[in-house]
């Protein structure tokens, strides 16, 4: 790791084309000539670095998204070493304060892998984004930003923002990514301005480096890097990253080299392609991987000498750990069944649907209630009633896809949504469900039978108005007979 030096890294490629372009925010972009001069059918990977405060980054990495949706992006937003007053990107012509440069690699040669390092763990309650603007944050539970910082972290911090307050990101999932925001400028109005773009509705958190994940899974990591050809790694991790872990940072570094030769460069943002997007990350440690050959190097990671972590320090960051995964199960979980409660399920349609508007993607819901359940208790006890939701329960979470969400909405009914599927999908699953559920067996109980309501989501649809559905196509479905579906 280098400080207040000039570094110059050069790669060397046999059978890829590179190509470079800068591009100043101040004036008009045509993405159609971007593309006409960068992009081509074998291009791999654009590697793109910007300026990092006056730039809107993350809306360009969208709209580079929709032109080249296929083709992986890495690298960084430039840093001052935290004094946040100005930044720069320059090639060998010009510079800019407000814009990037994209270089493409093309080539039928080219293999590129790229994933990222995160290992902060959310601590403390979940607080919805009330007002924001773009990249700027007024309020969260409708409280303003900077009494919540106070409140959570002290007064001393408030005083330096926003580099005193870097080991402490605030934390949300983006579909399968976790991703970090760090604030980057105190704004007027009580407000700070982060790295990245906030909506409406989002859901955040705090955060704390999990020094444990960081020190004790070196090893697996690099194991499951392994199995990619690797000639090059383009390493770009975020400053406060390195503000708090100091030499620590190096670990995860030795392993990206141990790989390959390494280059990069501490960042104010980091670039990432996720399933659907582009992204701009934070306190992170991306990397892309290259190599124009598919042979698979022996490698080995580098012993590095092990700097000593205070065991005090590892401790307490393992305590609130766990006390913070206890606290989180009790208040997110049904404590009968062990699924997700109806407060967590609100949380996760919400995000569906908000994803579904954004991606134009495609989930389904079905909601299900146990047929006669109150005859169950009534004539075998609440103690049997008791055995007959919890088996239920993982029939359900057995015969679902790992990525779709189940719920105990309440009393004997249960929800899930079912992720990126059409109606023919999610009437597959409903059958799967109702043929698992009929083979339930519970002490001399006659067979457990189930109704349901079934819809997908529909172009505008809200909360409120996908529950309406499925939940008036269950009540249709238990006045048909029960043991059946009705799509809504």
């Amino acid at each position: 790791m280098q400080e207040e030096t000039i570094l110059l890294s050069f790669s060397l490629f046999e059978k890829t084309v590179l190509r470079s372009k800068l591009y100043d925010f101040d004036e008009n972009i045509s993405l159609d000539g971007l593309k006409k001069e960068l992009i081509f059918e074998d291009t791999k990977a654009l590697i793109i670095f910007s300026d990092g405060l006056k730039s809107d980054t993350e809306l360009f990495l969208n709209k580079l998204h929709d032109i080249c949706p296929d083709i992986m992006i890495a690298g960084g937003r430039a840093g001052d070493n935290s004094a946040f007053k100005e930044t720069f990107v320059f090639n060998d012509k010009n510079s800019t304060d407000n814009g990037c440069i994209i270089a493409t690699l093309s080539g039928d040669a080219l293999i590129v892998n790229a994933d990222y390092l995160l290992n902060w763990t959310a601590i403390g309650k979940e607080m919805v984004v009330t007002k924001c603007k773009g990249n700027i944050i007024y309020e969260l539970d409708g409280i303003d930003i900077l009494d919540v910082y106070e409140k959570y972290l002290g007064k001393d911090i408030i005083a330096d923002l926003p580099s005193s307050c870097m080991s402490f990101p605030l934390i949300m999932q983006k579909d399968s990514l976790c991703v970090a925001r760090d604030p980057v400028g105190v704004v007027e109005n009580k407000a700070l301005a982060f790295a990245g773009h906030f909506e409406k509705g989002d859901r955040v958190r705090f955060s704390f480096a999990n020094i444990g994940d960081l020190v004790d899974n070196l090893e697996k990591h690099f194991n499951k890097l392994l199995k990619y050809p690797s000639e090059a790694v383009y390493i770009y991790s975020c400053l406060a990253r390195k503000n708090l872990l100091a030499e620590k940072l190096q670990d995860e570094l030795n392993l990206l080299a141990s790989l390959a030769n390494s280059a990069g460069f501490f960042t104010y943002g980091e670039f990432f392609q996720s399933r659907d997007a582009n992204e701009l990350l934070n306190v992170t440690t991306t990397f892309m991987i290259l190599s124009e050959s598919k042979i698979l190097s022996k490698r080995s990671l580098k012993t590095i000498p092990k700097l000593a972590v205070d065991p005090i320090k590892k401790a307490l960051t393992h305590l609130i750990k766990i006390t913070t995964d206890e606290l989180e199960q009790i208040s997110t979980h049904d404590s009968l069944t062990g699924l997700y409660n109806r407060a967590e399920y609100i949380k996760a349609i919400e995000r569906s649907t908000a994803s579904a508007q954004r991606y134009d993607e495609s989930f389904g819901l079905i909601l299900i209630d146990i047929d006669h359940f109150k005859l169950i208790n009534d004539n075998y006890g609440h103690v049997i009633g008791d055995k007959v939701l919890q088996g239920l329960a993982k029939v359900l979470q057995k015969s679902i896809r790992s990525d779709d969400f189940l719920a105990r909405w309440g009393g004997e009914e249960f929800v899930v949504i079912a992720r990126h599927v059409k109606m023919n999908e999610l009437e597959k699953l409903v059958k799967k469900l109702q043929r698992n559920i009929n083979k339930i067996k519970i002490l001399d109980l006659p067979k457990i039978t189930a109704s349901y309501g079934v819809t997908v989501y529909k172009d505008g649809d809200r909360n409120e108005s996908l529950f309406k559905r499925v939940d008036n196509a269950l009540y249709v479905a238990k006045d048909s007979g029960r043991n059946c579906y009705i799509i809504g």
